[in-house]
């Protein structure tokens, strides 16, 4: 893409002379003229600018004056100063300027402006595109935490005769398999379902649900008591609930890990 350039100069052979030099690089693209400062304004307001070559000494509103000014644009154009004047250099990079350049102007002194405006843009574009990568691997992270987390936004549907009754995970106790429906005993009393475990298993928090059993979804956070039941078999006993599950070694081993204990 090349660059986009504004001339702004109240001399028309100035302006003559600076547009003949720019038109002799092939990636440089004259976007406007303007004779003084406001027009420059306007222009960058209308346009996309990249780099504004601005003389100094203008009336009215002068060089510096309008350099300010473009600075406190939203997505301020890069600026170089062309001038005649060789003590203002100090004052313009103060104000933010990419160059600074003393007539008369020569071919090379506009190249190697080209090339550092190229630079910044480059800059510029590998600044964006970093703060762009950082963003989407948040937005990415953000969004990988909702999937796994977002069953704690949610609420299991039960579905009866005349209405759907939405029960919060926090308050199931345990799902049994019972034929061809799972009953949910929940803190607040019992639901036959036409659930499945396997579905309730992807549905339900995997942090605080464990497949105790082939007929069991247990809630870890109302296991009350682990108790030895002899020849590699333990008992589960629930808090809120009177069902005793009964639990493999190697379910025991799972659940230990999963708990922590």
């Amino acid at each position: 893409m090349p660059v986009r350039a504004l001339i702004v100069d109240d001399d028309n052979k100035e302006r003559i002379v600076l547009r003949y030099l720019l038109e002799q690089l092939k990636d440089v693209k004259i976007v406007g003229e303007a004779v003084h400062g406001l027009e420059a304004l306007m222009l960058c307001q209308e346009k996309k600018v990249d780099i504004v070559f601005l003389d100094i000494t203008m009336p009215e509103m002068d060089g510096l004056e309008t350099a300010a000014k473009l600075m406190e644009m939203k997505a301020p154009p890069l600026i170089a100063f062309v001038t005649a004047q060789t003590g203002m250099a100090v004052n313009a990079f103060e104000l933010g300027a990419l160059d600074y350049i003393v007539k008369p102007i020569e071919q090379s002194r506009i190249e190697k402006t080209i090339r550092k405006v190229k630079e910044r843009i480059a800059h510029q574009d590998y600044l964006e595109d970093l703060v762009q990568q950082r963003l989407k691997s948040r937005i990415d992270y953000i969004m990988e935490k909702y999937t796994e987390n977002e069953v704690l936004f949610k609420r299991l549907p039960i579905r009866e005769k005349g209405k759907i009754t939405l029960i919060k995970h926090e308050d199931i106790i345990v799902c049994e398999s019972q034929g061809k429906k799972v009953y949910i005993c929940t803190r607040k009393g019992g639901y036959l379902t036409n659930y499945t475990l396997n579905q309730l298993e992807k549905s339900l928090d995997d942090a605080c649900f464990f497949r105790a059993h082939q007929a069991y979804l247990v809630n870890l956070n109302y296991i009350q008591e682990i108790r030895n039941f002899g020849e590699g078999s333990y008992i589960l006993r629930l808090d809120a609930s009177e069902r005793e599950i009964t639990l493999s070694r190697s379910k025991l081993r799972l659940l230990r890990e999963k708990m922590g204990i």
